[in-house]
């Protein structure tokens, strides 16, 4: 059998030595390589992690108006105890669907402000993180919160006409 001298000229420049010390070093560069590419991908995946994680840390004023939803029954009867205007300035969504400017039923107008009633904080949650979107801290939810109240409220004090007496005609 004839040997083929074909490739001889391409191979020249290779090493005579033992081909085991080239495969071992090939061998370990790719066990090195591998490793660093699992090294990558773990830090890729951590690096994941936290940003999902910090994301989902964003959605703690809904959170908190949920909680705070399950005691809006409670935190009502207290403000109204205290002062019926604590109590509109508190939830002043529902204290604007008990209105009879709002043109809607008896019925429907309980209804709603019921609803309202447990739905103001997380709605107010849901604004809050909307008009904050990348760190909503306390005080700056605080903030929105205490805005988007008055705002209603306001909104509430001309919509009956209790603002009447400190406008000029």
């Amino acid at each position: 059998m004839v040997e083929s001298t074909q490739f001889a000229e391409q191979c020249a420049g290779a090493s005579k030595g033992p081909l085991a010390a080239s495969y071992i070093a090939t061998e370990l560069e790719r066990l090195h390589l591998q490793a660093r590419i699992a090294t990558v991908n773990r830090e890729a995946r951590r690096r994941r992690q936290v940003r999902a994680f910090r994301h989902w840390l964003t959605f703690w004023p809904i959170a908190v108006g949920v909680l705070l939803a399950a005691y809006a029954p409670l935190l009502r009867d207290l403000a109204a105890g205290y002062a019926s205007w604590v109590a509109t300035l508190l939830f002043p969504l529902a204290a604007l669907a008990g209105q009879h400017v709002t043109n809607l039923t008896s019925g429907t107008g309980q209804a709603l402000a019921q609803f309202l009633l447990f739905a103001q904080f997380p709605l107010d949650g849901w604004l809050a993180r909307r008009f904050l979107k990348h760190r909503p801290t306390v005080m700056s939810v605080c903030g929105q919160v205490a805005c988007l109240h008055t705002l209603a409220v306001l909104y509430l004090g001309f919509v009956t006409g209790s603002f009447n007496q400190y406008l000029p005609n």
